[in-house]
């Protein structure tokens, strides 16, 4: 915890510097999401695995074709060899050349290649669903990481902007000691405040820092030091009025990427399932082959070699067939593979269903978190004008020494506290109503 405070405040500290120096690039929200969509190792890696189920999907379909074969073997034999000639066996060494084509191609599998290429086609668009998953994890991450930046920015306003009205106050305190108004003990309790309130400034720079420092490692960002974002105009908030949390589950069902993710392993599990039956059905092959082969002794003296060509065409054969197979007995692997394929189909199912309760479950919660932040911001506004109203109230009573310095930082205190918890009202519910809007499938932005 000492460590990543000190790296918040190096950077903290550095940013300072080298916005002093150069202008640093100011990050937009969009610019974050997109650039960690691009460069995200995760995200990387399971589109590899996609662009491995598009592989599998083409060759699945390619499997559906004939194949071709050429062979060509040759061979040096020792020993006897038979002359026809002569009618003898004569110790003579030989040479042999064979060669052929053939071809063959499944005409009925119970229709197991044709399931097999739907089955991959699914499988690749669940791969591609889990990678907008992924997606969607990373962009709404980055967001409430980069509304974190935006309340700490605002902070560090709050922070320095009391630090600056201390120090007024310890002026003009100091004033009214010197022409023998007020005590001196009301001087010290004023510049103990003003240092507080110095170190409250140096925490919440330590605190912002810290905040840029953990979406720069978010995006992987090489250069973390050299990073801010853009502050956006926040527009005015709206009323708490979205649909319900059921409407917005009926259309989040349509368009988020894991409950399409958990359809999609269903449909491929139906396919298992159809591919485990169709081993119950007989096998229709047709086949094709073309050969011929040659022979000759490495000497030959007495002429007995024919012309390699000759032999090629007088041993010529071609073969065109078909056969069949029918399965009888199996040790009923046909059986338990279907069995444990209806199984594979019910935990698939069992897995959507699964997913269509995380997904109403994280949006109800996501709702009464909304519904939660936007009272709290109601709440806050009243107390922030109620603290501020007091304070000024508080502050005019102690600049005519109606009110003790004790008095007077206790109110500033509870001001102070109060513009804070509105601060991090305003961007609790920020970030809930976007998550909200994000489940009905608008993109999200500032």
């Amino acid at each position: 915890m000492i460590r990543k405070a000190f790296i918040g405040f190096i950077f903290a500290f550095t940013t300072i510097l080298s916005s002093s120096a150069q202008e640093v690039k100011q990050w937009t929200l969009l610019e974050c999401i997109n650039y960690a969509h691009e460069n995200n190792i995760t995200i990387q890696r399971q589109l590899l695995n996609a662009e491995y189920q598009q592989n599998l999907y083409k060759q699945s379909k390619l499997d559906m074709l004939p194949n071709l074969n050429a062979s060509i073997n040759g061979a040096l034999n020792f020993g006897y060899t038979w002359i026809q000639q002569d009618a003898t066996n004569l110790d003579m060494n030989t040479r042999s050349l064979s060669t052929g084509i053939g071809s063959n191609l499944t005409v009925f599998q119970g229709l197991a290649k044709q399931n097999t290429v739907k089955k991959n086609k699914y499988l690749l668009m669940q791969a591609l669903e889990d990678n907008e998953k992924t997606k969607n994890d990373i962009a709404l991450l980055i967001t409430s990481q980069y509304l974190q930046i935006l309340f700490d920015k605002e902070l560090l306003a709050v922070a320095k902007e009391q630090y600056e009205t201390s120090k007024l106050q310890v002026e003009r305190t100091q004033k009214l000691v010197d022409a023998g108004s007020v005590a001196t003990g009301n001087l010290l309790e004023i510049k103990s405040q003003a240092a507080k309130e110095a170190l409250n400034v140096t925490q919440q720079e330590n605190n912002l820092g810290l905040s840029k420092l953990t979406l720069a490692q978010l995006l992987d960002l090489e250069n973390i030091l050299d990073f801010d974002i853009e502050s956006p105009v926040i527009p005015e908030l709206t009323d708490f009025t979205p649909a319900g949390p059921e409407n917005i589950y009926q259309t989040a069902l349509g368009i988020m990427p894991q409950i399409k993710s958990s359809e999609y392993n269903v449909n491929s599990s139906e396919y298992d399932l159809k591919i485990a039956k169709g081993a119950y059905y007989p096998t229709l092959s047709l086949g094709a082959n073309m050969g011929a082969n040659a022979n000759w002794l490495v000497e030959d003296p007495n002429g007995y070699n024919r012309p390699l060509w000759d032999q090629f065409k007088s041993t010529r054969n071609t073969y065109v067939g078909a056969s069949i197979s029918i399965p009888i007995f199996n040790k009923l692997q046909t059986r338990n593979g279907v069995a444990n394929a209806k199984l594979g189909l019910q935990d698939a199912q069992y897995q959507l269903q699964a997913a269509k309760l995380d997904l109403r479950k994280d949006i109800q919660q996501a709702y009464a978190d909304a519904l939660a932040a936007y009272k709290q911001f109601l709440s806050s506004e009243e107390a922030v004008e109620s603290y501020k109203e007091s304070f000024r109230y508080t502050e005019k009573k102690f600049n005519v020494g109606l009110v003790n310095s004790v008095d007077y930082n206790v109110s500033k205190t509870d001001f102070t506290k109060a513009q804070s918890d509105l601060l991090q009202a305003k961007y609790s519910y920020i970030l809930r109503t976007k998550i909200l809007d994000f489940y009905k499938g608008t993109p999200i932005e500032l």
